[in-house]
């Protein structure tokens, strides 16, 4: 670089004050020599000569090491985005160094309780890997009963714990026919708290003992439920044991799954990327599926994994703004409500400091793994029931 500089130094004048015929020979004189591509040289010869040194840029804030951390506690808190990862970044550094399964050295944890969100998707982006499958539903619609059950449209008060949404996920594969397991889903508005249970078939009985059985395990008084328009929902066993409970009992429009945001984004995030997409409909799938859900999936998400909240949304020209609150865990965001009594709080603060989130993680992929191989036996047995199929070669007509 310093013989370049040197050498523009001493054919920039000769350039300035030749002519047409003489500038397009040095042009190429100093092209052949510099190996600057002809259109670079051109602005170089035609600007005011710079020789000063070349910006070397800005020395790196967050090295290897950093980097070599922050994807660790990516990978334990299952990959999340750069803006729910953030918040809680210093906490785990102190839950792993509790449970004695990452120590980060000082030096390098007081640098990632600094890094931004944008940093943290740019570090991590190579190491980021996204799949797309597409959700089959299996809603139908419900009886007449829905005309007694009304259609809120405004939202209820999500500062108090109760007020949830509910719906199913068909785990049927690829074809919706017979008998198959799914997956009840129920979110509290206010804090996020998602409570799941799995359930053979459809039918109402079954989904409603399921909800009752989730009903139990939540840590607050469940005052609202709002789900699609569906015959398991939709019916007189639910709609009488909500009015006896004193629950508000609402429904969504027909066909608008954003009038239900909060559970369809748990359908993915809680249920869809975990369990995936294969068809399950075996007792012994569906006693594996359901100690994940009442065991370490529930408290991993719970207890471990930020939610964000949209707070505000402007729409500026063609474009729509969206605001988000702080990402904080469900169990933060039960801690700072009202409507949770002391001493169940001081319940969920103890269980807590007993959690160690490797190891739940830990006891999900067992799960996980053992439900894989269920699935991989039960669908070969059914490939070896499949009758053989029969061929007969093509015989060419001979014409009349």
């Amino acid at each position: 670089m310093a013989s370049r500089k040197d050498y523009l130094k001493q054919i920039y004048k000769r350039y300035r004050f030749a002519g047409r015929q003489d500038k397009t020979l040095i042009l190429d004189e100093f092209c052949l020599n510099t190996g600057y591509q002809r259109k670079y040289a051109t602005r170089i010869l035609n600007e005011p000569l710079r020789l000063s040194a070349a910006r070397t840029g800005r020395s790196e804030t967050y090295t290897g090491e950093h980097v070599y951390y922050l994807k660790k506690i990516w990978d334990i808190l299952d990959q999340p985005c750069g803006q729910r990862l953030a918040p809680v970044l210093p906490e785990m550094i102190r839950v792993l160094k509790r449970c004695k399964e990452l120590i980060v050295p000082p030096s390098l944890a007081e640098g990632l309780v600094k890094i931004g969100s944008a940093t943290i998707d740019r570090r991590l982006e190579p190491f980021r890997k996204s799949v797309w499958r597409r959700i089959h539903g299996t809603t139908k619609p419900g009886s007449l009963l829905k005309k007694q059950i009304p259609i809120v449209l405004s939202r209820w008060n999500e500062k108090v714990p109760g007020y949830t949404e509910l719906d199913l996920v068909a785990h049927c594969g690829l074809s919706a026919s017979g008998e198959f397991v799914s997956t009840l889903n129920i979110t509290d508005l206010a804090t996020g708290w998602t409570e799941s249970a799995a359930v053979l078939g459809k039918a109402q009985g079954r989904v409603f003992e399921a909800l009752k059985t989730v009903q139990r395990r939540l840590p607050f008084a469940l005052k609202g439920l709002d789900p699609d328009n569906g015959s398991e929902f939709i019916n007189w066993q639910l709609f009488t044991y909500c009015l006896q409970q004193k629950i508000q009992f609402t429904r969504g429009r027909p066909g608008k799954k954003n009038d239900n945001p909060y559970v369809e984004e748990k359908n993915w995030t809680h249920t869809r990327k975990i369990v995936g997409y294969d068809r399950l409909d075996t007792p012994d799938e569906l006693e594996i599926l359901n100690s994940l859900y009442q065991g370490p999936l529930r408290l991993y998400l719970n207890f471990f994994q930020p939610v964000m909240k949209l707070t505000k949304k402007t729409r500026v020209g063609g474009r729509l703004k969206k605001k988000y609150d702080v990402p904080q865990t469900p169990y933060r965001r039960l801690l700072k409500t009202q409507g949770v009594p002391t001493t169940k709080k001081q319940q969920l603060s103890a269980l807590y400091e007993s959690l160690n989130p490797v190891k739940l993680k830990a006891d999900i992929e067992q799960h996980l793994k053992l439900l894989a191989k269920l699935v991989r036996e039960q669908r070969e047995l059914t490939q070896k029931k499949e009758p053989a199929r029969v061929t007969f070669p093509m015989i060419d007509r001979i014409p009349a």
